[in-house]
């Protein structure tokens, strides 16, 4: 029986896997394009550990210029699975435990990536193994490809499509069950602003993320009132050495409201306290706001439910800078809505601002057989016969494929941790991942 297989001949070496590629901090330092490592040394590393591992179990490896590798076995039509090294910014001090260094506690493993998307991956690598060792011959060329740049906006996948090719079929182990066949439009933007008042504010590491932490200096000491405002509203923060400094909660940008943004905190207690002017534009236009309804752009569809807005990173020096928005589109004609609504709040003000980017929305039907066949699997090992598939407002590699769908790892009923400190993923959960990506792999290419 594949349980009993997997847990005499594969569980260990699987952990000992997930651990090493855990081991390596692959988050974003700085993109450096055509260099030897454009996303980093981790990222490099990170992606030749684990290219160097399928060598050495006799797939076909290649790296594209460590930018993105693929480990594959077959020959014919590529079919993908789109998986990532790359993780989000961590802050140790919210950790309980290092990041870095897969640790288990009370039946889960905690690391930075475990459940977005290292986990997943190595649990795909070792379907992809246990297939090849038991002699299987896939009628297509199963290919894992795994990029280095998801997490801020896979430059990684443009480069190795372009020298490599783009498959047209497969399916991204890196959301959630039972199955996503639709995905949201993006698009981020930036806000170019000033302040009499605020010389410094620094807040967010990334457009897809809700900071968690934000600090600033002023011109004028406003100390006392800002001891005040945390006391009132029972906020963790503090002033220290003309800085200050306030903690919120960390969540994804696909559900914003999840979070306690802290720049937001800190625009209010400008908005209360002083007569900053960029603190009433981000009052009136922003803030307790997580679908754009104050700008004007909020709107809805059916599969694809509301729009999202993530204030999400703030950038100031000298009393200049600027602020950077990430929206989740249900269509996309909202992003000529979104930049309307944007010019026409930051002319009242004397701002400007810029559309950086847009991606139109992912859609794949129940009725396609790729979706049919997934449901089908996920049914049947997870016991959950009325599982239907659903759309979400988060970006995954799925939308790169022509005929794409994102599928797990996170099970229903569980809390969504990806992005966020202590990050988790249950080891049943992740032994029950092995299980279904080896049969949903062994059904589409048998």
């Amino acid at each position: 029986m594949f349980k009993d297989k997997y847990l005499e001949d594969y569980k260990e070496y699987a952990l000992e896997l997930l651990k090493n590629v855990i081991s390596y901090p692959s988050v974003l330092d700085e993109y450096k394009e055509n260099s030897d490592a454009p996303f980093g040394k981790a990222n490099k590393e990170a992606l030749n550990y684990i290219l160097s591992v399928g060598e050495k179990d006799g797939f076909e490896i290649l790296n594209s210029d460590n930018y993105a590798g693929h480990i594959g076995f077959g020959s014919g039509e590529v079919f993908a699975l789109l998986a990532h090294l790359d993780v989000v910014p961590v802050t140790k001090s919210e950790w309980v435990s290092d990041p870095f260094t897969l640790a288990k506690r009370d039946g889960k493993f905690y690391a930075r990536g475990v459940m977005d998307d290292k986990g997943p991956l190595i649990a795909t690598y070792i379907a992809m193994k246990m297939l090849k060792d038991e002699g299987f011959k896939p009628s297509k060329n199963v290919r894992l490809i795994m990029g280095c740049d998801e997490e801020s906006g896979s430059r990684c996948l443009d480069h190795y499509y372009k020298h490599i090719g783009k498959p047209k079929i497969g399916f991204s182990p890196d959301a959630e069950f039972p199955l996503i066949n639709g995905e949201k439009g993006m698009c981020s933007y930036d806000v170019m602003v000033s302040d009499n008042l605020i010389k410094r504010f620094t807040s967010g590491e990334r457009y897809n993320m809700v900071p968690s932490y934000a600090e600033m200096e002023l011109d004028k000491d406003y100390s006392k009132e800002f001891n005040k405002y945390l006391f009132d509203n029972k906020l963790t923060g503090k002033y220290e050495d003309g800085i200050y400094k306030v903690y919120g909660l960390a969540a994804h940008a696909m559900c914003p409201e999840k979070g306690i943004n802290a720049a937001w905190l800190l625009f209010e207690f400008l908005n209360q306290y002083t007569d900053s002017k960029l603190a009433k534009f981000v009052s009136k236009y922003y803030v307790d706001d997580t679908k754009g309804k104050k700008l004007g752009y909020n709107d809805y569809d059916e599969e694809m439910k509301d729009l999202t807005s993530n204030f999400a990173v703030v950038r100031i020096e000298d009393h200049k800078g600027k602020f950077g928005v990430n929206c989740r589109v249900p269509k996309d004609e909202d992003f000529n809505l979104i930049n309307e609504c944007v010019a026409k709040a930051t002319a009242e003000f004397g701002y400007t601002h810029k559309m950086l980017y847009t991606s139109e929305r992912h859609f794949v039907p129940s009725n396609n057989p790729l979706v049919e066949t997934l449901m089908n699997i996920y049914k049947e090992v997870s016991g959950d016969k009325y599982a239907k598939p659903f759309s979400i407002g988060g970006g995954t590699y799925a939308r790169e494929l022509e005929c794409g769908v994102a599928f797990g790892p996170l099970f229903p009923g569980r809390e969504d941790v990806c992005h966020i400190a202590n990050e988790y993923m249950y080891e049943e959960d992740f032994d029950k991942l092995v299980e279904i990506y080896y049969k949903s792999i062994k059904e589409l290419t048998k």
